[in-house]
């Protein structure tokens, strides 16, 4: 059962912090509040007010920016994000990603910004923005700033966002046109227990850069460099050479991966070997089909 609550819905960001500072600092700010209410009902957060952003105009919304990037609204739900036009256009694989998330009922209420603010080690979207080096907007009382996907998620269930702060917005880089993105994942009960996002440029036939992470299996989303360094300068064509993705593979293996209900922590290490070969697969498909 969840403990009373004093309840705000403010119109705008200004009435937003008003709120929060009216509640005194004892405040969470929701949108779908698919993540909070449940660890509320299970005793694990308390807060005397909720201040509901979804009233909030400039928070939603999705569009491109003047890089051909995008700028997706911080409220913006998992179902917008993939039915979105711009999003099938710029990042297919961020449109088929969200399409994926949960099930129908997180997917219509569930938003992005939720999402990445909570910080579950099992997130589907921060795996993907990381490997895209998206960024984030975030607003508070002092005023905006922007940052790195790498710098916001600092541990499981931790973020960078100070308590005053609200996640305005998500920027996704557009893909060069010799670049393609990719995410796969392994689900058990709804939420991956690995995932692996890949992107990949090529040139000449052969891959000229690589960036991948890896979520799920460690407490916060991790980009493995040896693994994209492993990939770099192998043909692309035909598909990279086994020896690269021996060395890519061994370098997810070394993850401090730990058993739990999804597996041991071979197993994982194994699947993520398995989900890199088909993100590999699929990122070079769609460079390729760019070039």
């Amino acid at each position: 059962m969840i403990p009373r609550f004093a309840h705000a819905r403010p119109g705008s960001l200004v009435e937003a912090f008003e709120a929060f500072d009216a509640a005194g600092g004892d405040a969470a700010w929701y949108a779908g509040g698919t993540e909070l209410l449940q660890v509320m009902k299970m005793g694990l957060a308390r807060f005397g007010t909720l201040i509901d952003l979804k009233g909030i105009a400039e928070l939603g919304g999705i569009a491109g920016d003047d890089a051909g990037g995008l700028v997706i609204g911080g409220t913006a739900t998992h179902r917008e994000i993939e039915r979105n036009p711009a999003v099938q256009s710029v990042a297919p694989a961020l449109a088929a990603l969200a399409g994926e998330v949960a099930n129908p009922r997180v997917r219509n209420q569930g938003t992005l910004g939720g999402n990445l603010c909570f910080a579950e080690p099992h997130s589907d979207p921060a795996t993907f923005l990381l490997a895209c080096d998206a960024r984030v907007e975030l607003r508070g009382p002092s005023g905006a700033r922007e940052v790195a996907i790498d710098d916001f998620l600092v541990g499981p269930f931790a973020t960078d966002r100070a308590a005053d702060e609200i996640l305005v917005s998500v920027r996704v880089p557009t893909a060069a046109t010799d670049e393609g993105r990719a995410y796969r994942k392994i689900v058990f009960r709804e939420r991956p227990a690995v995932s692996v996002a890949v992107r990949v440029r090529i040139a000449d036939g052969a891959i000229v850069e690589a960036r991948v992470a890896v979520g799920s299996m460690t407490d916060v989303p991790a980009v493995v460099a040896d693994a994209g360094a492993a990939l770099a300068g192998s043909p692309a064509d035909a598909g990279p050479a086994e020896a690269s993705f021996v060395v890519a593979a061994d370098a997810l293996a070394r993850l401090p991966a730990e058993d739990d209900l999804d597996g041991s922590a071979d197993y994982k290490r194994h699947l993520a070997g398995v989900l890199l070969r088909r993100a590999v697969s699929a990122a070079v498909s769609e460079a390729l089909a760019r070039a």
